[in-house]
């Protein structure tokens, strides 16, 4: 979806501190991440749909919430609408119901939590027996496509012209999952784009931009 998540090109929010170390400064932010993780294999729950509920939040309080202040509203909003939890319960924090785990879930205690994230999740399909439609050096046009769902196709992306540099494989299609529906394996390619492409004649002079993208996003220039 078109919101103010997607920021890339935008005026007026200032620079960006490159050099700033931002890991988790407060103890409740570490909370809001394992319990955010935590969730993962009971709602359920995956990334795609954990980022689809923070682009919805409103653009107000988009910009004025902190990072993980966002994965906190995102996760409550997943667990009230897989019915886990009541809007009761979220105002107070006080737990007056025992749902039913969906798909057969199961609780993990903190230790199986680091286990789980070390151990990843599969998101490459490396026995997908299909061709990819592009080459590595071909020039490829981005859709100019604006989805209400999420999407990774950035939006100052969409319309320009890049060049194949690497076919990354076969992976799983964040749009579809994001919408809790099925895989829908297809090629990612790490496409490059020249400066002057995406920014104009303004765009500093040797600039490239490199973005991985799906198959879908794409077609030949």
């Amino acid at each position: 979806m078109d919101g103010i998540h997607d920021m890339g090109g935008m005026h007026g929010f200032g620079p960006i501190p490159r050099d700033q170390d931002y890991t988790f400064r407060a103890e409740w932010q570490r909370r809001a991440f394992a319990v955010t993780e935590a969730l993962g294999g009971v709602v359920p729950f995956s990334a795609d749909t954990h980022r689809q509920a923070m682009e919805r939040i409103p653009a107000h309080e988009y910009l004025t919430r902190d990072y993980f202040e966002k994965w906190v509203i995102a996760a409550s909003q997943l667990l009230l609408e897989a019915g886990l939890v009541s809007e009761e319960e979220l105002r107070d924090g006080k737990k007056r119901f025992d749902a039913e785990l969906k798909d057969g879930g199961e609780k993990i205690v903190a230790e199986g939590l680091v286990e789980v994230l070390r151990a990843g999740m599969p998101l490459m399909f490396p026995d997908e027996k299909r061709e990819p439609r592009f080459a590595v050096g071909q020039k490829v046009l981005v859709l100019n496509n604006h989805p209400s769902g999420h999407t990774r196709s950035p939006r100052y992306l969409r319309g320009r012209i890049g060049v194949i540099e690497r076919q990354v494989g076969v992976m799983q299609f964040a749009d579809t999952m994001a919408a809790s529906e099925n895989p829908a394996p297809q090629h990612c390619y790490t496409v490059a784009f020249e400066g002057q492409e995406v920014w104009g004649q303004d765009a500093e002079p040797g600039t490239r931009v490199l973005a991985d993208l799906w198959e879908s996003y794409l077609e030949p220039a």
